[in-house]
């Protein structure tokens, strides 16, 4: 045999040998596809099984599925990305538990090939709540699986994954997984996420209904309680008066809850009003000054909501509410003169008129006879106040037959040289009203 065939020979059973060493799967070399046949064998694979997953033949592209899953497991991304969906597709059909397991070992393997650890630590935190009802082990574990991602790696929330946070939380509430401080944190976590990409990208619809969802869930959660809703925005309001959309959501949420009464909701309510005075605001801070019993703060801001104020109607009301202020201080001529001017402002307020009523009640202007007369005026006002709103019918009749029997008697009115009833009468004082004579019934 001359050199040149040995060389010749030599040279094949090399190569053999060495094609034969590379026929290695990439599981076992490292490499995407593997070596040799066992390249090709994968790459088949792969086509074979992506052609029956675009047709949705989920059963016969799981066979060669898992063999590039096993041989080839570095080969794409997209071999988890579509395992993914078929496991959980075959969990949707049967129920069987095993399949999820599954979702979650793809999940598992996803991240020792392609790294992004809490972003497939999120995908399983979804898939156990998405699937997961009422277990309490699956509930457990995607609340673990995605607090951690909270703590480790925030930056790889977006707004869907801060919903997810906040509904895992609920749900380990309901459960009783996890106590109510929990469920706080996952709301003041995922909010805070939302709120500083919604910074960055202002006007993305996204993030505003994120914040809705977030919003939601905490509300009916069964943790937004008068307390909790303290004890989470108490700091925001101290630290950050101007904020005026945190002012407004933490105001809609204590009104939601029905905790109006609450020392945060008055401080977020005058923060907001002093950033963003409005007639609106201030007839609030009135009325909750009025509960705390705080009459001059109260009469400060309806004085305030009335200057605000352009609709004369709601005005009118205002005013009213002004007018029964001062009549519960005893602020008679006060309570009369803004009684007055909210009826000349809505000829309908029959309320105004019954004040003004009220206020000359009992009215000190002179002697016993003067003060007597008041009488003729009030029981005018109350006439006037039925006739104007019927709604005031049955309170004005018995006041009406209260104070007409405090009417001067047909006696004491001759010795003045009052003798017809009907005839013309001036109340003078502070009253200064007009009226006609009546005498007390016997």
């Amino acid at each position: 045999m001359t050199r040149t065939a040995v060389t010749i020979i030599t040279g094949a059973l090399l190569t053999a040998l060495t094609l034969n060493s590379h026929a290695q799967n990439g599981a076992e070399t490292g490499t995407p596809f593997g070596r040799g046949e066992d390249s090709t064998r994968c790459m088949r694979n792969t086509s074979l099984y992506s052609t029956y997953y675009e047709n949705k033949d989920y059963n016969m592209a799981v066979k060669f599925w898992r063999d590039v899953l096993k041989e080839c497991p570095g080969s794409s991304k997209n071999t988890y990305i579509k395992g993914e969906a078929m496991y959980k597709e075959f969990f949707r059909k049967t129920g069987e538990k095993a399949y999820v397991d599954t979702v979650l070992m793809i999940l598992d393997q996803r991240t020792r090939y392609f790294n992004e650890a809490p972003a497939n630590s999120l995908r399983k935190a979804f898939a156990l709540y998405e699937f997961g009802g009422n277990d309490t082990a699956w509930a457990r574990q995607s609340y673990n699986l995605i607090r951690e991602v909270m703590e480790v790696s925030p930056q790889s929330f977006d707004h869907t994954y801060s919903s997810l946070y906040m509904a895992v939380a609920a749900r380990c509430y309901f459960l009783k997984v996890i106590d109510a401080s929990r469920v706080m944190d996952a709301y003041a976590q995922s909010m805070k996420i939302v709120d500083d990409q919604s910074a960055r990208r202002l006007g993305d619809a996204r993030y505003f209904e994120a914040r809705k969802n977030i919003d939601l869930v905490f509300k009916s959660s069964g943790v937004a309680t008068c307390e909790n809703i303290e004890k989470l925005f108490t700091a925001s309001v101290e630290k950050t008066p101007a904020d005026t959309a945190m002012l407004k959501k933490v105001i809609t949420m204590l009104s939601e809850t029905g905790c109006q009464g609450s020392e945060l909701f008055y401080k977020a309510t005058t923060r907001l009003y002093d950033t963003e005075p409005s007639a609106a605001s201030a007839a609030q801070l009135a009325e909750m000054n009025v509960a705390r019993k705080k009459y001059s703060e109260a009469e400060k801001y309806y004085t305030e909501a009335v200057d605000l104020e352009t609709n004369n109607v709601v005005k009118s009301g205002l005013l009213t509410k002004l007018a029964t202020l001062e009549l519960t201080s005893d602020n008679k001529q006060a309570a009369r003169d803004f009684a007055k001017a909210a009826y000349s402002l809505d000829p309908a307020n029959g309320n105004a008129l019954f004040i003004v009523a009220e206020a000359y009640a009992g009215a000190r202007i002179g002697e016993a006879f003067e003060n007597q007369t008041v009488y003729w005026v009030v029981v005018d006002y109350l006439v006037r106040a039925k006739s104007t709103d019927p709604g005031l019918k049955n309170q004005a009749d018995e006041r009406i037959a209260i104070y007409s029997r405090l009417y001067p008697t047909k006696e004491e009115a001759f010795f003045r040289s009052l003798v017809n009833e009907g005839a013309a009468y001036n109340v003078g004082g502070w009253v200064n009203e007009s009226t006609t004579v009546r005498f007390r019934k016997q």
